[in-house]
């Protein structure tokens, strides 16, 4: 699905990505983890060129998005992202929210867009809230509408951005909670999170990073329960026992 070679990212003299080198297969379900400023939002931003890579390659189904023929626009279609702030358009209702990428981008018919878009309401507990504006809803319900909204596009990849990291705690189990279910239908999902427990248990690779590297790739078992690495294992220290 994603290939990646030496995948480097400077800002002036500072080198946030190092020479990375990653193959993401279908269906992966990837939890990103590592100390804060260890390049994690970096690196999932570089996947759909919301920052640009200073050198490497990033091929999504054989096309380098690296590449300036490549329509990034097109591609990004295809791989979805949520944000750890939501980023709703606060002047359109949520209905509106939902079906206004897949309407622009001729993906769906209007008509189309709606149904759908009444489906996933249904889905994540919100059909009550079609009409509501962004600003009548809680940071956790704000979240599952940005899942849904990036579910309008039928993705092949959707990248988290901590989701849950904006979150009062008492909201933060029912973004997990989609996410979970987002994950038995089969998308590539790649997930900056602080949340062991959802890596633990949904992730099907942890990749822990750190300065700049991916420095395990590593399936959960052996992360959290046999970690090899003594900068994995004091991290997961510091934060299991918080």
């Amino acid at each position: 699905m994603i290939k990646i070679k030496n995948l480097s990212k400077k800002y002036g003299n500072l080198n946030v990505l190092k020479n990375i080198n990653i193959q993401i297969n279908k269906g992966d379900i990837i939890a990103i983890i590592g100390p804060s400023g260890s390049g994690k939002s970096t690196f999932l931003r570089c996947i759909n060129k919301l920052e640009i890579a200073t050198s490497g390659e990033i091929y999504i189904k054989n096309q380098n998005i690296l590449d300036p023929t490549v329509n990034i626009d097109l591609v990004r279609q295809k791989v979805s992202m949520v944000f750890q702030h939501f980023n709703l358009f606060n002047n359109k209702n949520i209905l509106e929210n939902l079906c206004l990428a897949p309407i622009k981008t001729k993906i769906l018919t209007k008509d189309e867009a709606i149904k759908k878009a009444r489906i996933l309401l249904k889905k994540i507990g919100l059909n009550d809230k079609e009409n509501a504006m962004p600003h009548q809803l809680s940071g956790g319900q704000k979240q599952r509408i940005a899942i849904a909204r990036s579910l309008m596009m039928n993705p092949d990849v959707i990248l988290f951005d901590e989701p849950t990291s904006a979150l009062d705690p008492e909201m933060i189990g029912e973004v997990l909670n989609i996410m979970k279910e987002v994950a038995k239908e089969g998308l590539t999902m790649l997930v900056v999170t602080h949340e062991m427990g959802f890596a633990k248990n949904v992730a099907n690779r942890i990749l822990f990073m750190e300065q700049g590297s991916i420095v395990v790739d590593e399936n959960p078992y052996n992360t959290f329960e046999n970690p090899a690495n003594e900068r994995l294992k004091e991290f997961l220290n510091k934060v299991l026992n918080h």
